[in-house]
């Protein structure tokens, strides 16, 4: 059953909206089940989210739960900030692997209003310090990029369209597993040697072609590999895409090492849209 992805600032009402769908969906579907970051309760919010280490185990942690509970009986709604679009996108390919629908609720909020509700707030919040600086980091989704789709814009006054979610859930068809998402559980002892060494090529290949063409242009980054130049990259930013399709491909190895140019460059056009 779906997976529905709450996003926003901290403090923009997440929870509330969560247990309105949940009390909604609860009427028409037998198992609901939300995965928060309240279940990381032996820290605070603010000692994981000043702690890189802690926040990573954070979204391991509950990317997790989410893989454990999506199953064809129960609709599992992730509570937390989810503020990354590389981790939504990873969010995005575990549906696809498991072949079910998903959507994303974003709970859009003036910044201002949801550091007076944080400053507010009885028991554990966020420093200022910390607020300020997810804020700052955040990345807000877009509904055209099918990571982020189909989306749903909530602001602090509107109403929940619960229909309308329930909706695009139920009656829509459950998305295709394709390469870059079907995970495989054995891995030649080589993976690792071949990973770095594909990626690090197309990496370079790409900064090359930068240099001989311009934006859509259609270049070849590898063998039968091709990408779309949708604007100029950085060595920076390809290297970033980079890390995060390897820590990806640690979790999700493939038998067939000779498909992760192709792999690879549809992973890299994902995030250049």
């Amino acid at each position: 059953m779906p997976l529905i992805v709450i996003t926003g600032y901290p403090c923009s009402r997440k929870s509330t909206r969560v247990e309105e769908l949940k009390c909604f969906l609860s009427e028409t579907v037998s198992n609901v089940v939300v995965v928060s970051d309240n279940q990381f309760s032996q820290f605070s919010r603010t000692e994981v989210y000043s702690d890189t280490r802690k926040e990573k185990n954070l979204r391991g942690f509950l990317k997790s739960e989410v893989q454990k509970h999506l199953n064809k009986d129960t609709v599992v709604i992730l509570d937390s900030l989810n503020y990354i679009k590389g981790y939504r996108y990873e969010l995005h390919c575990i549906t696809k692997s498991s072949q079910t629908p998903h959507c994303v609720i974003w709970c859009d909020i003036n910044r201002e209003v949801a550091k007076s509700f944080n400053t507010a707030r009885e028991g554990d919040r966020y420093s200022d310090e910390v607020f300020d600086q997810l804020v700052m980091r955040y990345e807000a989704p877009n509904s055209s990029s099918r990571w982020d789709s189909p989306l749903f814009i909530v602001q602090a006054d509107d109403s929940l369209p619960s229909r309308s979610i329930h909706d695009a859930l139920f009656k829509s068809k459950a998305p295709a597993p394709n390469l870059s998402t079907v995970a495989q559980p054995l891995q030649p002892t080589n993976f690792m040697y071949e990973l770095d060494r594909v990626t690090s090529d197309i990496v370079k290949n790409i900064m090359s072609a930068q240099k001989i063409s311009v934006i859509g242009d259609k270049v070849k980054v590898a063998d039968g590999a091709f990408l779309v130049l949708v604007k100029r990259f950085t060595m920076g930013e390809l290297n970033k895409v980079k890390r995060q399709f390897i820590t990806y491909m640690k979790m999700n190895p493939v038998t067939d090492v000779a498909k992760l140019g192709l792999m690879f460059s549809q992973y890299l056009q994902s995030h250049c849209q």
